[in-house]
């Protein structure tokens, strides 16, 4: 398959923590307190309490405090936990300790990432259709064309998130990450970039999770589009849930991966309801100047003063074309 719009990709994913691109804030530099929390209450106190677990079996994992306080929002815990899953696959394969204790490791760290990722992901509309849905779309490509393309191009990133969007940036150019984007896109020519901004969006990273709406991948999607996929035998991989996903919307073996068309899939993948609230929708535009407040919390459910904490997709993608990872889409 041609990549001719694809710099680099590789060789910057093997070199991000060298270049410090995929580092934030570090658990163990929050403060502490006194009395641990709950384990419910606070997703430190889990991932310490996982994080003591690794340890002493002999795994490298970032050390956490059990009694550790920490803001408990997703920009927060979410990156903490992607992380601390990343670091256990890699040192448990280095290593001697038994596969069974890896595996309940992870699936207690999935678990509680699929509770953030739930918590803040934004929900599907109710019958908004993907662009090749049944039911018609209520904004044509046509007429959303030029708006794009204009703010991409003064789409800026906000001081305050700069950190966190270089993070975004260095998971999905991650190898690891990278191998099941590329299956994707060589089963279905749906570029990578696309995929892995979606499944930053949907699951959180979580490869535990249906690339559809962040549904556990131990069995069919329950909620929009639930059902799917319509053959599903658990534990089944990945890289099949979200060919379907994506299939789903009619963007498998497209042609046309124009930025702006870009883009109007991205948006209508999520919906179009931010629209007809009058807002840029934090889907594309979170973390950066052409979004402030305003979300549907819930399905059905918006709020005009609930702010995002999720980087929007168009940010991110502006992130991989300014850093030289992706080629401007023509």
């Amino acid at each position: 398959m041609n990549r001719g719009q694809t710099i680099s990709r590789r060789q910057f994913g093997a070199g991000a923590a060298a270049m410090g691109l995929s580092m934030l804030p570090t658990a163990s530099l929050r403060a502490q307190t006194g009395a641990a929390p709950s384990a419910s209450a606070n997703p430190w106190a889990q991932l310490g309490a996982m994080s003591a677990r690794a340890r002493q079996l002999g795994l490298s994992v970032p050390r956490m405090s059990l009694a550790l306080s920490g803001g408990t929002a997703y920009d927060d815990t979410m990156p903490a936990v992607v992380d601390f899953i990343d670091h256990l696959k890699r040192s448990a394969a280095s290593s001697n300790v038994a596969p069974s204790d890896v595996d309940a490791l992870l699936k207690q760290a999935s678990a509680l990432l699929m509770t953030i990722n739930n918590a803040e992901r934004a929900p599907r509309n109710e019958g908004e259709p993907g662009e090749f849905g049944v039911q018609l779309t209520p904004y044509s490509f046509e007429s959303l064309r030029d708006e794009y393309v204009s703010l991409f191009n003064s789409c800026v990133v906000s001081d305050a998130h700069r950190a966190q969007v270089a993070w975004y940036v260095g998971k999905l150019t991650d190898p690891d990450y990278d191998e099941k984007y590329d299956t994707v896109e060589d089963a279905i020519c749906v570029p990578w970039y696309f995929t892995g901004i979606l499944h930053a969006m949907e699951a959180s990273f979580n490869f535990d999770c249906h690339l559809h709406n962040g549904d556990p991948l131990d069995k069919k999607t329950v909620h929009v589009p639930a059902g799917r996929p319509p053959v599903w035998l658990p534990p089944s991989d990945w890289p099949s849930s979200a060919e379907d996903a994506l299939t789903l919307e009619g963007f498998a073996n497209q042609t046309d991966w124009s930025l702006a068309r870009t883009l109007y899939r991205m948006e209508a993948y999520n919906g179009f309801g931010s629209r007809r609230k009058g807002i840029n929708t934090p889907y594309l535009w979170a973390f950066s100047n052409h979004y402030t407040k305003g979300k549907y919390v819930s399905d059905g459910k918006w709020d005009p003063n609930a702010v995002s904490t999720q980087c929007g997709g168009a940010v991110m993608l502006k992130a991989l074309i300014t850093s030289g990872r992706v080629g401007l889409p023509s």
